[in-house]
């Protein structure tokens, strides 16, 4: 296992009126008929033998050792849900970072597996260059229609189940007029006293493309530079900035974060814009996994309506009317998976982006 990866704490079974509220909700949607493709029904629940085999399989498992890059209040909920699901299997979750949790999956597959069966992440090089080493999923809810779109899952292996709104926020304190969009990132009076991504990361070349794309181009970027920005690498020291107010407002937040922040008295916000970026993320079996079955289990129940509730309170799903989200996914830029992964193209933009801020 992963000597950094941080094993989830578990969960309190008091949570487990909140879970039946979820499921009830779940079940009003299907049995109503409302809109969208997906049925609110699991079909699981049909009896496929030859899924109930898988399941059968994976309860003498026992196991599945799950990492992931979502943030720990995500995964405490899935920890708990799915073992209500699925009491026989015990899920190892294991908080490990995104670039981190590649390295970690190679390492353990060129020692001959022995760690994680099943990964939830947003997208890194090694996730998208070792799609041909996952195994398909096989569980019934990873059929729905909403699944079949070839950006949804990767080379028919690996599924968005997980996508984040990022964006904009400020320190409450500081900032006493909501701002709208990012062009508040401009305002003569935030000058020295925003937090920018720092444009070395992967995601960075997505984010400032998107800026450029709906706000003015090169010239909003030069206009962001004469604002003294400070630059940070990730998200964490960004948000700690932004609370203690080091900083007044950032352009890399994301909605589940702040919400976090927010519910413990910090005095913080998350501007919803329109156009809304996103980072989405996928779910992925290894090829070496030690508890296969479970993995897949794990995976169908992720896909499930139920599953989507857990993974995108405060988040967003590609099925419809799943209770908890904050919008759909056609309301939602994500990012563009090819160009993230492309080295080129990444160094091209990141060399005119710190030609741009001076780094």
């Amino acid at each position: 296992m992963h000597p950094k990866a941080r094993r989830s704490a578990r969960p309190r079974r008091g949570h487990a009126v909140a879970l039946a509220l979820v499921l009830a909700l779940l079940t009003a949607c299907g049995s109503e008929g409302g809109g969208g493709a997906s049925s609110g029904v699991d079909p699981a629940a049909a009896g496929d033998p030859r899924w109930q085999e898988t399941v059968r399989a994976a309860e003498e498992e026992g196991t599945v050792v799950f990492y992931t890059s979502a943030v720990q209040g995500t995964i405490d909920r899935l920890e708990e849900a799915f073992e209500e699901r699925y009491p026989a299997i015990d899920l190892q979750a294991s908080r490990v970072p995104g670039v981190e949790l590649g390295t970690a999956l190679e390492n353990e597959r060129n020692a001959g597996g022995s760690g994680a069966d099943i990964a939830l992440h947003d997208m890194v090089p090694f996730h998208f260059r070792n799609l041909a080493s996952f195994t398909p999923p096989t569980g019934p809810n990873t059929q729905r229609p909403e699944y079949q779109d070839e950006d949804v899952t990767l080379q028919g292996v690996s599924q968005m189940h997980h996508v984040v709104p990022y964006g904009l926020a400020y320190n409450t304190t500081l900032v006493p007029n909501p701002p709208t969009d990012f062009t508040a990132l401009l305002d003569p009076a935030l000058a020295g006293r925003i937090g920018l991504l720092d444009g070395a990361i992967p995601a960075a070349s997505d984010l400032y493309g998107f800026l450029e794309q709906h706000y003015g181009g090169e010239d909003f970027l030069r206009r962001l530079a004469d604002q003294r920005p400070q630059f940070f690498p990730t998200m964490a020291p960004t948000l700690q900035a932004l609370t203690s107010g080091e900083i007044a407002m950032t352009d890399y937040s994301s909605v589940i974060a702040v919400q976090d922040l927010v519910d413990q008295g910090a005095p913080v916000a998350f501007v919803p814009t329109k156009p809304q970026w996103a980072i989405q993320f996928y779910t992925y079996v290894v090829g070496w996994a030690e508890h296969p079955n479970a993995a897949q289990v794990l995976y169908d129940f992720m896909a499930s309506p139920e599953g989507q509730a857990v993974i995108n309170e405060n988040a967003i799903s590609v099925l419809p009317d799943v209770p908890g989200t904050v919008g759909r996914i056609d309301d939602v830029q994500t990012m563009n998976v090819e160009n993230v992964v492309d080295t080129d193209h990444v160094d091209t933009y990141n060399a005119r982006w710190r030609q741009i801020f001076g780094r």
